[in-house]
C-alpha cells in the first residue's frame, strides 16, 4: 500500500513541477521564487547522462466480465420451473426454466389453415403455383387468364370500362355431359365405368362416351322411384348443351336404352379477379377457342396494381406469424445462452411472461476487462498488443496481474476541459478478480536503451519550441532541443546537448545543500 501511495505522490509532484518549469519557463521560475527581489538566484544544475528511459502511461477504471449474456425466453405464457438462483455456476444451453405456451398448437393448426387458403387464393389470382405466390410479380395479377382450355363465352368486357365479374365463362365443348334417370330395374344393370352411345336427334351417327356416375340414392316419381346416371361424351364436334336423343348404355345381359338430354358441359368454370379495376386491353372475343394459361384481358394498374401487392403482403405477414408461432413451439425451456455465474434472476414460478421476456443475465468471468480512463495527452501513445501491468486487492493484499491492450478508445469525454479516453485492458482471470473490482494500470510504451537523458524538471516550451537552460559559466543559456521519448523523470535528447553538460533545474534564492538541491525530488 505504501509503495502504491509513494508512485502517486511521485505524479503530483512532477506535476508540479511541470507546470511551473515547463509550462512558465525562466520567467515562471523567478515569478515563484521571489518576482521583483534583489536576492542573489543560485542556479541548481544536474548532468545530462547517458542511460535507458521507459515510457509507460497509467490509468484507472472497474472489471467488466468480457463476455455477458441475456437468458431470453422464446416463448409467450406461464413460468412452470425454474432451475436457478443468483451465484449458480451454469453451462451453455443448459435449461435455466420452462414456460408453458399453453394453447399454440391449436393457434399453429388455425394459422396454417388461414395461410392454406389464402395461399391457393394468390395462385388463382396471379395464375402461378401456390409455390410461387411470395416472390412473384404483383403486375402478374393485372392479367387474367384463362383456367382451363375451351370456348369464351358470356364475354362482354369492354377496353376503358371496369371489369365485369365474373369476367366470362369458359367451356370445354370437347366432353359433354348427361344426367338422367333410370327405373330401379334398369338402374340395377348399370355401373360406372361401362361404355355408352348418344343417337343425337339432329344428325345421324353416334358420340361415345363412358358411365361416370350412377347414384343408389332413390329419387321418388309420381308411381316409383328413380335413380340418377349421369354420362360423359366425347363431343365429335357438332354436339351442344340442349340436344336430345337416345343413350344407349352396354350392359353384360342387354343395351339400356333410355330418352336423354345433353344436360352440360365436362369442364366449365367462370373466370373472376379478386382486383377490380379498368380493362387496358383486350385478348379474346366471344366464342373464341382459348388454351389454359392464355391471357383473357389486361387491367390498368392503379388499384388492381395496390390491392395485389396489399393480399402478397398479407401473405408474407401470415408466414412470418406461423413461423414465430412454431418457433415459440420450440423455445418453451430458457436456455443460458454462456457458460458462466448467474449475476441476475428476473423470472419466478407461476408469472406469466412475455416472449423475448430477459429471465437472467450469465457473465463468463474466466477472462476480463479493465475500462480505464485514460488522458488526452496518453492517448496517441497506446496502441493495441500492449502489455499492461494491473494492480488489484487480491487475496495477498494488493497484486499485479498482466494484461494486454484490446481497444483505444476513438472519442474522448470531456471532462472540465479535459478530454479522456476508454481504452479496454484484457486480462485472464486467476480466479479472485470479479466485475466492477477497483484496479489501476501501467501500460508499457516503449523502452529505449543508452540515449541521452535530461531531467524532465529542465526542460519547457516556448513558441513550439523544445528549449534547455544550459550552465555558461555564471550564465544561462537557453538551447533548442529535440526531444524523443519523455517519461515523468527524463526526456530523451536526440540533438542539442551533449553528455556531461549542466542543464538548469531550478532557481534558489540560497546555496543549496549537497543532496537537497529543491525543486529536486528523490525518487
Amino acid at each position: 500500500m505504501q509503495g502504491f501511495w509513494a508512485k502517486w505522490k511521485k505524479w503530483v509532484i512532477v506535476a508540479v513541477v511541470a507546470v511551473a518549469v515547463v509550462g512558465l519557463g525562466y520567467w515562471g521560475i523567478k515569478a515563484v521564487l521571489g518576482g521583483d527581489s534583489k536576492e542573489k538566484l543560485v542556479m541548481v544544475v544536474k548532468p545530462v547522462t547517458r542511460g535507458d528511459i521507459e515510457v509507460t502511461v497509467w490509468g484507472w477504471g472497474n472489471l467488466e466480465a468480457s463476455r455477458e449474456d441475456e437468458a431470453i425466453s422464446g416463448a409467450s405464457g406461464v413460468v412452470k420451473e425454474v432451475f436457478f438462483e443468483i451465484g449458480d455456476q451454469v453451462a451453455e444451453g443448459q435449461p435455466l426454466a420452462f414456460v408453458d405456451a399453453g394453447s399454440i398448437e391449436i393457434d399453429i393448426r388455425r394459422k396454417e389453415i388461414t395461410l392454406d387458403l389464402l395461399r391457393l387464393e394468390l395462385a388463382k389470382a396471379f395464375g402461378v403455383t401456390p409455390e410461387e405466390v411470395a416472390n412473384v410479380d404483383p403486375e402478374t395479377a393485372l392479367i387474367i387468364k384463362a383456367p382451363i382450355s375451351g370456348r369464351i363465352e358470356e364475354f362482354t368486357a369492354q377496353v376503358g370500362a371496369v371489369v365485369p365479374s365474373p369476367v366470362c365463362k369458359i367451356v370445354d365443348n370437347s366432353t359433354l355431359e348427361s344426367t338422367f334417370l333410370l327405373p330401379k330395374s334398369l338402374f340395377d344393370k348399370v355401373a360406372v365405368g361401362q361404355k355408352a352411345s348418344f343417337a343425337c336427334d339432329r344428325f345421324d351417327g353416334f358420340a361415345d362416351g363412358t358411365v361416370t356416375k350412377a347414384d343408389p340414392t332413390p329419387i321418388a316419381g309420381e308411381q316409383s322411384f328413380f335413380y340418377e346416371v349421369q354420362v360423359q361424351l366425347k363431343n365429335p364436334g357438332l354436339l351442344r348443351v340442349g340436344d336430345k336423343g337416345f343413350m344407349i348404355i352396354k350392359t353384360p345381359d342387354m343395351d339400356v336404352q333410355q330418352k336423354v338430354e345433353i344436360t352440360g358441359y365436362a369442364a366449365e368454370e367462370s373466370v373472376t379477379t379478386p382486383f377490380t379495376g379498368k380493362v387496358k386491353e383486350i385478348f379474346v372475343k366471344q366464342g373464341a377457342e382459348i388454351k389454359e394459361g392464355e391471357p383473357i384481358l389486361q387491367l390498368e394498374a392503379g388499384d388492381a396494381l395496390l390491392k395485389a401487392m396489399e393480399k402478397q403482403l398479407e401473405y408474407k405477414q401470415a408466414v412470418l406469424e406461423l413461423d414465430e408461432l412454431r418457433s415459440q413451439l420450440g423455445n418453451v425451456n430458457i436456455l443460458s445462452p454462456i457458460d458462466g455465474v448467474v449475476m441476475s434472476k428476473n423470472i419466478t414460478k407461476g408469472q406469466n411472461i412475455a416472449k423475448g421476456t430477459v429471465a437472467a443475465k450469465v457473465s463468463d468471468f474466466t477472462e476480463m476487462d479493465l475500462l480505464l480512463n485514460v488522458d488526452e495527452m496518453d492517448i496517441a501513445k497506446l496502441s493495441e498488443g500492449q502489455v499492461a501491468m494491473l494492480e488489484f486487492w487480491g487475496p495477498e493484499g494488493r497484486q499485479e496481474i498482466e494484461g494486454i491492450v484490446s481497444k483505444v478508445g476513438v472519442a474522448g469525454e470531456v471532462r472540465e476541459g479535459m478530454s479522456s479516453f476508454n481504452v479496454i485492458v484484457h486480462v485472464v482471470n486467476p480466479g479472485f478478480l470479479r466485475p466492477g473490482m477497483w484496479a489501476s494500470a501501467e501500460v508499457f510504451v516503449a523502452k529505449k536503451e543508452n540515449v541521452l537523458l535530461c531531467p524532465v524538471e529542465a526542460v519547457y516550451k516556448e513558441d513550439d519550441k523544445w528549449m534547455v537552460d544550459v550552465k555558461d559559466g555564471d550564465q544561462r543559456k537557453p538551447v533548442e532541443v529535440e526531444i524523443g521519448a519523455m517519461n515523468y523523470m527524463y526526456a530523451e535528447i536526440i540533438s542539442g546537448l551533449s553528455e556531461g553538460q549542466e542543464v538548469v533545474v531550478a532557481m534558489s534564492k540560497t546555496e543549496p545543500e549537497e543532496g537537497n538541491e529543491l525543486p529536486y525530488v528523490p525518487y
